[in-house]
């Protein structure tokens, strides 16, 4: 799909819109965004003890919603990666800039999950 670049703002903005809400009314917080990519936790900076359910509704509702959005008429589609376990919050200083992230082996196995999903919600805790 090829778009001009007021019109990727304009879908990027939607997009966005679609996981902020999700991820906060599920009880996560976005970490980061990175291009089209966004990073979200859950009862890792704030109490979310239903983390496990709540991060796993929240990339199904995802996906759900994601798809409503058109691009030159087709519905977009998102690949959603989600997992559960320890993972260590860490903060970071590079000059003036400021992180608090987390970071370890859940994380990882996360992003792995993620390069073999090509739309749709995987489940890194699950065998593949």
């Amino acid at each position: 799909i090829c778009l001009d670049d007021a019109a990727t703002v304009a879908r990027l903005k939607e997009y966005y819109g679609v996981v902020a809400r999700s991820v906060e009314s599920h009880g996560g917080v976005i970490d980061k965004v990175m291009g089209d990519g966004v990073l979200a936790h859950f009862n890792a900076v704030s109490d979310c003890p239903e983390h496990r359910t709540e991060s796993r509704a929240c990339a199904a509702e995802i996906a759900e919603q994601v798809s409503i959005i058109k691009v030159n008429g087709k519905n977009l589609t998102v690949a959603v990666a989600v997992g559960s376990g320890g993972a260590e919050v860490a903060e970071f200083h590079a000059g003036t800039h400021h992180a608090v992230t987390v970071i370890g082996g859940m994380v990882n196995r996360v992003g792995m999950a993620l390069r073999k999903c090509k739309a749709g919600v995987i489940d890194a805790d699950k065998p593949a």
